[in-house]
């Protein structure tokens, strides 16, 4: 994130704002770097100026897109890092999480507190991580924030599976056949992509 422009360049005027609010340098460059990736590629698809595009704060957690002033139907979704940024665009009617984690080691009893047992196919840090990577993609899909259970959202062996809360909020969606695509996008780090329609 060391090719970022300044932040007036490409912030709207409420985005500043609670940019401004942001007050330690590490949440500051990933947060800008989220939003100007996601610009980037809204750009690329509709031409707008970047700072025409705003990517606003919303009590769910997942952000609202607007551009021109009008809230876009377009799919998004943003992740960071340890550095990096990722954003990803979908088209209208589409559904669409992302996550980026660093492989990392974590005690046993994370692994047993946020996935269930029937996740647990594998062990190891790469492993984990991944395993992280798509359940947090696939909440980002649902668009839930962090409201669900981690159990309710369960992903084994590449597909995802919803129980209580989770199950209702993917039926809410008209339940869009889910692929996830898993990779280790850049060296040390595990990335996923939900993608539904």
């Amino acid at each position: 994130m060391n090719r970022l422009p300044p932040a007036d360049e490409i912030l709207s005027s409420q985005e500043a704002a609670f940019f401004q609010t942001l007050r330690f340098p590490k949440r500051r460059v990933e947060w800008l770097g989220g939003r100007f990736a996601l610009k980037e590629l809204v750009h690329q698809a509709v031409g707008a100026p970047l700072r025409e595009i705003e990517v606003l704060p919303h009590p769910s957690g997942k952000p609202l897109l607007q551009v021109g002033g009008k809230p876009s139907a377009l799919a998004f979704s943003i992740t960071h890092s340890h550095g990096w940024a990722v954003a990803a665009l979908g088209p209208e009617q589409s559904r669409v999480g992302i996550d980026l984690e660093k492989i990392a080691h974590r005690i046993d009893a994370w692994a047993h507190d946020f996935f269930h047992p029937s996740e647990l196919t594998d062990t190891g840090d790469a492993f984990l991580t991944a395993l992280w990577t798509q359940k947090e993609a696939v909440v980002k899909l649902l668009g839930t924030g962090l409201s669900l259970n981690s159990y309710d959202v369960r992903c084994v062996r590449g597909k995802a599976f919803f129980f209580g809360p989770a199950q209702e909020a993917y039926a809410r969606l008209g339940s869009p056949a889910i692929t996830l695509q898993t990779s280790e996008l850049v060296p040390g780090f595990m990335f996923t992509l939900a993608y539904g329609q």
